[in-house]
Parts: structure tokens; C-alpha cells; sequence
């Protein structure tokens, strides 16, 4: 049998308010919904489909009286049409952003780095200016300096700055329904951008973290999370040239598997996938290679 949903759950998901729905059925014959014993509204998938359709589709502008008419796979062409739009509009926009860091930053021009971060921090969800702003300048900079384009002082300014800027953003700790996390980096691993990255990201998504910095020796970090009792642990796992990702995680989770009291998921960032050994308390190892894959963990969560 197919599903059925009652008028609030289709508000629900589109984000329509009810009356609203009712007058697109009055008013456009939008919808046609079975009515149960009690007179009230039953709608299909098709319905639900439809609805959300016809939300995203008002949402960019059209009115709902042009759309009535629609069918449901004209409704998802046209969806479809301004979402390649869109998409081509914010890479255009985004790799123009691009090019002019790029450019004052090859010309030492830190003010306007800075005031330039600032300003798409403040005009930028948090989700947005990590993902289409800070990621993509950063690996374009370091491909810059692994070219010799740029040097590696270029490189340590552009952190610097992105660090004071991540710094602003505040998020706090809520209690939502997803287990605590512990954020923190191996012994000698001291790429700490990473796991600041990693920290915020998880908050956008009202995960409460426990961030613990960089450079933890496993026993040290095994014994917070037996006294925090995070039942996931992010390692931030990026080699650098003061730590060997390949060399130098199996050991140390080994070591800090031995010392953990109860069983724990960890989720490694900026590593690949390895013959890992089953462990006693680490049930699970998650590879995450970017965090584009790991914002899609995130959202998958909810």
C-alpha cells in the first residue's frame, strides 16, 4: 500500500504553512487529497512530491498560479533547470572570490586577505563559508606553493588569516539528539586547522563537541575519553612532514585502543582506507578523505 500523510506532515516537509496548501487547492486545483471518515485531508507520495516541488519552485520566484497547471515531471524539469543555474552562478562566483585572494595574496596584500575573509564570514552561512570559501582557497594555495608559484610563507599568511577568522565564528555547544564527539589530532600530528575545521562543522549541525587540540600521545587522549565518555572520536590524520599517516596510525590507535575503557567509533580526516586490525574497543574506523564527505556524514545524521 502506499503511504499517506495528513496535511501537517506535507507542511512539514515543504515548509508550507496549511492554509496556505488549502488555498493553493481552492484557489489552482493543485491538489486533489482523499478525505477520511472525519472529512480531514489525505494526501499521496505523488501529493508530497508535488508539494515539495511547488515550494522550491515559489521559493525561486515563480508564482503559484503559473505552476497550477504543471505536471509533476514538468514541475521537476523546471526545478532541475534552475538548480543547473544556480549552480553554474555560484561557481562563477566562487572562483572569481577565488582569483582575487589569489591575487592579493600573491601581492602581499594581507589587509585586503583580511578584510575580504571578513566580509564573506559575515555575508556567509557558516556551512557556506567553510565549503565554497575557506577549503577551496586553501588547497588552490597549497597547489600554488607545491608549483613554486607561491612560497610557503604566502601559504603560512593565508593560514594565519583563515585561522583568525575561523576563530570568530562562535558556536556554541546545544544538546541535540547526536552523541558527543572528541576532536583532537595524534602525537606530533600538529595540523590543528584541520580539526578547527572539523569542530565547526560539527556545531553547525548542533553536534556537541569536545575539542581537544592537537597532539595528543594516545594512553593521554585514551584517558579523556574514558573520563568525557565520547563514544566518537575525530582524528584529524592529514600527513604533514612531522607526521606519516601510514607509518604512524595503526601503531597509535593501537596503543590507545589498549587504554580505552569503553567502545568507541573513530572517524579519521584526511586519512584512506587501510588494512586496519580488529580492535577491542574501536568497533568501528571511519575513513572521511575530504570534508565535503564529511559535511554529508554530518547531514546524513539527522
Amino acid at each position: 500500500m502506499s503511504k499517506k500523510y495528513n496535511i501537517s506532515v506535507i507542511s512539514k516537509s515543504c515548509g508550507v504553512l496549511p492554509h496556505t496548501l488549502r488555498a493553493w487547492e481552492s484557489r489552482y486545483s493543485v491538489f486533489n487529497p482523499e478525505r477520511d471518515e472525519k472529512g480531514k485531508r489525505i494526501y499521496s507520495e505523488s501529493d508530497l512530491h508535488k508539494a515539495n516541488l511547488l515550494a522550491s519552485l515559489v521559493g525561486a520566484g515563480h508564482t503559484i498560479s503559473s505552476l497550477a497547471t504543471y505536471t509533476i515531471k514538468e514541475l521537476k524539469s523546471l526545478s532541475s533547470d534552475i538548480q543547473k543555474f544556480s549552480t553554474n552562478s555560484h561557481e562563477q562566483n566562487d572562483h572569481q572570490i577565488s582569483s582575487k585572494l589569489l591575487k592579493h595574496l600573491e601581492l602581499y596584500e594581507i589587509e585586503k586577505v583580511t578584510n575580504e575573509l571578513q566580509y564573506l564570514r559575515q555575508s556567509s552561512s557558516t556551512k557556506n563559508f567553510i565549503l565554497r570559501t575557506i577549503l577551496p582557497i586553501m588547497r588552490e594555495v597549497g597547489i600554488m606553493v607545491s608549483n613554486g608559484k607561491y612560497s610557503v610563507t604566502q601559504e603560512h599568511i593565508m593560514s594565519t588569516i583563515v585561522r583568525d577568522q575561523l576563530s570568530q565564528i562562535t558556536l556554541q555547544n546545544i544538546d541535540g539528539k547526536l552523541n558527543h564527539v572528541a576532536i583532537a589530532t595524534p602525537d606530533g600530528n600538529l595540523h590543528e586547522l584541520s580539526i578547527i575545521i572539523a569542530n565547526i562543522l560539527c556545531r553547525s549541525y548542533k553536534v556537541t563537541t569536545r575539542y581537544l587540540g592537537a597532539s595528543h600521545p594516545a594512553t593521554c587522549l585514551a584517558e579523556a575519553i574514558n573520563i568525557l565518555k565520547t563514544p566518537i572520536i575525530i582524528l584529524g590524520s592529514v600527513t604533514s612532514d612531522s607526521w606519516d599517516y601510514k607509518k604512524s596510525i595503526v601503531p597509535y590507535l593501537d596503543e590507545m585502543d589498549r587504554s580505552l575503557a569503553l567502545k568507541v567509533t573513530v572517524i579519521l580526516g584526511g586519512g584512506f582506507d587501510m588494512n586496519f586490525p580488529a580492535f577491542k574497543k574501536i568497533e568501528k574506523v571511519i575513513v572521511m578523505p575530504t570534508f565535503e564527505e564529511f559535511d554529508k556524514y554530518l547531514e546524513n545524521l539527522l
